[in-house]
């Protein structure tokens, strides 16, 4: 190797020895031409940009220049959060018990007792934009306060060998490792027509109406103990389901009334691993899409009547499915094949709103469980604003049912009430709510989820607690 250096060295100097007279004979001039050429093309460059370009603020902050444009949002919501357990739970076990399956988590028997403090469960940069030949593009970057840590300790397997984060209270076996990285989504997208679109990235997957919805769009201050519970079921749930694949989508109708979206995506979440360099993965996809129908005025996926007639009328019906063979190798492990499907309705007349939702699913051959698992889950969600003021109360009812075919499971319901009051729309605005719990079955677990406040460690047939939460959100 030493001695092809020097070559090339000595080749050098040979050459640029040879080439001084004629360097010296006028050849710089013909140098000096063909930068001047080359520098010429920096005029069109600049003019492909449009000059200096253009700035504002409209639904976000934004900067034009030419065919590209980039827009700058951003969501900070803090919260106050209260878990007040019935004076039973969480429930003690003769022995001591052991409420995540984790070393790390084994906890003594009589843990419990009320938990509340402050929080920032979201502070999240979005950044969007759109480039030239039709092709947008969309970034999230999150650095809330949501509970990383105790995610982290859940997820733990103690073993390379089992990836998933498959815990007592979280029964989705998707993840190779936790989807709670900053980047939370991240697409490009070529727009074709309004009927066809292409999205290509770690991409939000087509799901229950609730989770379909934004975070800042929301009537209460986090989605229903029921849509958290579907979540936990897909890939990639942090508050949302995101997964690393490709997006069809469009809309359609006379009026853009149908809309749909088909996706096909890895099925194991917004690892931090690629699929190509672990050698665990076994290549299976994961297919979901969703169908959806505004038969009246659309609304598009948000919550409530903010933006509704005094006196209109607007409806939306939904349709979603998902299947995913789950497997991982090294060794070979079959998690499961699960099915998830459902219906969603959205309403309003005046003032009023509902959001509805019905979501079945089972997962076939559950490595942990022994056998087969079905799963069902509904929401239902009324709400009232105020013509003419700020004010708004809502109220909603959910509830989610384990049942395995080997016996045991049970049902779990949520009930809460919610009052908003809008300084600005849902860009400035105070929301308070209160959820209660209750376990309907001897088998009864209650979930526990970060964003929701959900605290789990209870379970079995009784009141399991009350969540208190007040948030100031604001959304630029």
């Amino acid at each position: 190797m030493h001695r092809i250096v020097m070559g090339l060295g000595a080749l050098a100097l040979v050459v640029g020895v040879s080439a001084a007279p004629a360097l010296a004979d006028g050849s710089a001039r013909d140098v000096q031409a063909a930068l001047d050429s080359y520098l010429a093309h920096d005029t069109a460059d600049v003019a492909l940009v449009g000059g200096p370009g253009s700035a504002g603020y409209d639904n976000g902050f934004w900067i034009r220049g030419g065919d590209f444009l980039l827009r700058a949002n951003v969501t900070l919501q803090a919260r106050f959060e209260a878990m007040d357990y019935d004076e039973t739970q969480p429930p003690e076990t003769a022995g001591g018990g052991t409420v995540f399956m984790t070393a790390q988590q084994a906890l003594p028997t009589g843990f419990g007792g009320d938990l509340s403090g402050f929080s920032l469960p979201r502070a999240t940069l979005k950044l969007s934009g759109e480039a030239p030949c039709n092709i947008r593009w969309y970034m999230e970057l999150e650095f809330g306060h949501f509970g990383r840590d105790a995610l982290e300790a859940r997820g733990a397997r103690g073993t390379d060998f089992y990836p998933d984060q498959f815990t007592q209270f979280n029964l989705g076996p998707f993840f190779q490792s936790n989807n709670y990285d900053n980047t939370r989504e991240a697409w490009i997208e070529w727009g074709c027509s309004d009927a066809l679109n292409f999205r290509m990235g770690q991409i939000a997957l087509p799901t229950t109406r609730q989770l379909m919805v934004k975070p800042e769009l929301q009537q209460f201050v986090d989605i229903s103990m029921a849509s958290a519970f579907t979540g936990q079921l897909l890939p990639g749930y942090t508050d949302r389901n995101r997964d690393h694949g490709l997006m069809i989508h469009g809309a359609f109708g006379c009026n853009s009334e149908w809309s749909y979206m088909l996706a096909v995506t890895n099925g194991d979440g917004g690892d931090s691993i690629r699929n190509v360099l672990d050698h665990r993965t076994s290549d299976g996809l994961a297919f979901s899409g969703r169908l959806n129908w505004a038969f009246a005025k659309p609304i598009g996926y948000q919550e409530g009547a903010l933006a509704q007639e005094t006196c209109g009328l607007y409806g939306e019906i939904g349709a979603w499915g998902f299947t995913y063979a789950d497997r991982t190798d090294k060794p070979h492990t079959v998690w499961g094949d699960w099915t998830l499907y459902g219906v969603d309705v959205a309403l309003g007349w005046g003032g009023f709103s509902f959001t509805g939702a019905y979501t079945m699913g089972d997962v076939t051959d559950l490595f942990l469980a022994g056998g087969d698992v079905d799963f069902t889950m509904w929401l239902a969600q009324l709400g009232y604003h105020f013509p003419g003021t700020a004010w708004e109360l809502a109220a909603r009812a959910s509830s989610y049912d384990i049942d395995p075919a080997n016996g045991g499971g049970g049902s779990v319901s949520e009930l809460a009430f919610a009052i908003n009051y809008y300084l600005n729309g849902h860009g400035n605005k105070f929301s308070i709510d209160i959820s209660f719990f209750e376990g309907n079955d001897p088998g009864s677990v209650l979930i526990w989820d970060a964003y929701t406040g959900i605290g789990g460690y209870a379970f079995g047939e009784e009141t399991y607690g009350t969540l208190l939460r007040f948030q100031w959100q604001l959304a630029l």
